[in-house]
């Protein structure tokens, strides 16, 4: 089955163990790109995945 295209932000805070009003606090800064569908939000995969990488980027310049 091919993996999603879309995730709500209580599906990626159920994916990585945190709560939904953090992912959202991300959208609403900018830090996590997603778009509204009327009332939902909605990431993109590679949106999501662009996240993922430019927050370990941030972690790895730290260790350094």
């Amino acid at each position: 089955m091919p993996e999603k295209e879309y995730y709500s932000p209580q599906e990626i805070a159920a994916k990585f163990n945190i709560k939904p009003r953090t992912v959202s606090a991300w959208i609403r800064q900018g830090k996590l790109k997603a778009i509204k569908l009327g009332d939902l939000w909605r990431v993109h995969i590679t949106d999501l995945n662009d996240f993922i990488q430019k927050s370990q980027s941030n972690t790895n310049d730290i260790d350094k």
